[in-house]
């Protein structure tokens, strides 16, 4: 297979043979990405794992990459386990079986877990040990933020609203967004919950599975030009906004949570907006 085809098996055109490969690409490059790789590092990953060991010259000039960010990006790779170096001149990288791959991204997120869980204790007493200082206030009236950087601790944010909410919960978001909600479990937390739940999906050019399989009554669809607007509204008393969403790597999204009420209004006025005006999936 020459340079051009692999070129063109990332950057084809829907009217030629290998787009179909390149949506399934797509996919897979995006699942890395909710494994925590960047963009780069899923299309180094996925270029090595289909036309074999490389040097770093190759990689960078088939993907058109600067050479420098490409020896970065295999650095980065091998020391996350995905690509090993073969002892030539050049050298040339070589991905790892996908599901091998996979495997060990799993392995090192469930080794940092049971690291951070295994100090649960001993931080907590080492916590109480030292007194509380700050003057006790009336604080009942005053609003609150919370900035929070990576999937994690936004999912972990999103189960306490959810298990706080008894009235309405309100997401408003792109496809990709509800489907790394999905993933996370959300929609099985809040079927638990003693809440209503609204979706607002956009934009929506084919419904998704998962989505299909949900009340449809509780999603509307609505056409628009972007996929970067996610937000969710609970109760009207606390609002979660996305300021990067689902369309960047896990370890690069960021949410800005708030009480307050200005806010909460304008944001609920705006959910309810977007539903008078999408339309029901079927």
């Amino acid at each position: 297979m020459n340079s051009q085809n692999q070129i063109s098996l990332f950057d084809n055109e829907s009217d030629t043979a290998m787009y179909k490969h390149k949506l399934t690409l797509e996919k897979i490059r995006d699942e890395l990405i909710n494994f925590g790789l960047t963009k780069s590092q899923a299309k180094v990953f996925i270029y090595l794992g289909k036309y074999g060991s490389k040097t770093a010259s190759e990689i960078a000039k088939a993907l058109q990459l600067p050479r420098t960010e490409t020896y970065h990006l295999v650095n980065s790779l091998q020391s996350m386990g995905l690509v090993v170096a073969e002892l030539a001149h050049p050298t040339k990288y070589t991905a790892m079986d996908m599901k091998e791959a996979v495997s060990t991204l799993v392995k090192q997120e469930q080794d940092r877990i049971d690291t951070l869980a295994n100090k649960e204790e001993s931080l907590s007493e080492m916590w109480k040990e030292i007194p509380f200082f700050a003057v006790e206030t009336d604080e009942s009236k005053s609003e609150k933020m919370q900035l929070l950087h990576g999937t994690g601790p936004i999912m972990n944010k999103i189960k306490e609203m959810v298990n706080s909410s008894n009235e309405d919960f309100r997401i408003y978001g792109s496809v990709s967004d509800l489907l790394r909600m999905y993933h996370a479990d959300v929609f099985d937390w809040v079927e638990e919950a003693p809440t209503n739940l609204k979706m607002v999906v956009t934009p929506l050019n084919q419904t998704p599975e998962f989505l299909s399989e949900m009340n449809s009554a509780q999603i509307r669809a609505m056409p628009a030009n972007s996929e970067n607007k996610c937000f969710i509204v609970n109760d009207k008393k606390e609002v979660l906004i996305f300021m990067r969403n689902a369309t960047h790597p896990t370890r690069q999204v960021f949410a800005w949570w708030s009480d307050s009420e200005t806010l909460v209004d304008m944001m609920s006025s705006l959910f309810e907006l977007s539903w008078e005006k999408g339309e029901a999936l079927y």
